[in-house]
Formats: C-alpha cells, sequence, structure tokens
C-alpha cells in the first residue's frame, strides 16, 4: 500500500489499518467533515472513503497534490489551524486545499505523512491516536507520530 502518484486511493491511518479516512456519512453537500471509517470490503470500498490524488503544481519533493472525494468531488482541506477537515467548496487554488505526501517508513512498512501547503495547517493527524470509527481527522501541527502516517491502498 504505497503512493505511487495521482490516482485514486483509499487512504488508511497506519495506527488503525481496519479504518480509513471518509468524507463522514457521505454527505453530497460542501462542508462534510472527515472521520475514520471501518474499511469493511477492502476489494469495493465505499465512495466516501475512496479518494482521487490529483497533481496542483510542482514535481518530486515539492510537489503539491489536491485530494479529491470520490463521492462528493470536494477538495480535502484544511479550513484552520488545529481543526477538523473537512470538504468546503473551495477554490482549486486555495493553498489550504494542496497537500505534500512524503514517503515517511515506519518499522519496515511503506508510510507516508500529508502534510498541508500552509505550514501553519499542519498535517493530517487521527485524533488522540484513536483506532475507533468515527474520530476526527485534523490538521494539526507536524509531529511525524504514528497518528501522522498514512497507506495509501490504490484502487484504479
Amino acid at each position: 500500500m504505497g503512493f505511487t502518484g495521482p490516482g485514486l486511493y483509499e487512504i488508511v491511518p497506519y495506527q488503525a489499518p481496519d479504518l480509513s479516512a471518509s468524507s463522514w456519512e457521505g454527505l453530497m453537500s460542501a462542508g462534510a467533515p472527515v472521520k475514520t471509517y471501518g474499511r469493511g470490503d477492502r476489494s469495493n470500498p465505499s465512495t466516501n472513503s475512496l479518494w482521487y490524488v490529483a497533481l496542483a503544481s510542482g514535481s518530486g519533493s515539492s510537489a503539491e497534490y489536491l485530494i479529491i472525494n470520490a463521492r462528493n468531488g470536494y477538495f480535502l482541506t484544511a479550513t484552520a489551524d488545529r481543526h477538523v477537515t473537512s470538504t468546503p467548496q473551495i477554490s482549486p487554488t486555495d493553498k489550504t486545499s494542496h497537500w505534500k505526501i512524503t514517503s515517511n517508513p515506519s518499522n519496515g512498512y511503506d508510510t507516508f505523512t500529508v502534510d498541508n501547503a500552509v505550514k501553519s495547517r499542519g498535517q493530517l493527524n487521527v485524533s488522540g491516536s484513536s483506532s475507533k470509527s468515527g474520530t476526527d481527522i485534523l490538521s494539526w501541527p507536524i509531529e511525524n507520530g504514528d497518528n501522522s502516517k498514512w497507506y495509501f491502498d490504490r484502487h484504479d
């Protein structure tokens, strides 16, 4: 489960591999919070747990990506510092919707950190290192802890 560039992925927390990042409750309106949710059938995940990763700018280690929910089409966005990430209606040029995906191996596993292009917005982080479904996924100051590491399970 590794990030290999633009494509369709299920984004899975390293410390809770039976969960994935989900646009909560499959809401089709802008602003849905992003939380963890049980993975279920890994060969056919729910569309609210699938994310298109598209190159927004740059290349190599300076690449910035848009992460777009497959169900509702909204961008994963760090809407405020230390805040729950969500999917508001926002311009793809807004840097709070740009993410840097960096290899950060952990115990031999191919894990990644997902840092916002706006430094103060930090990185994707599972609140409290929880392994429970329904836990908020935050934009939290960069710490590179286990709850800030992710697997990318490709589905295209």
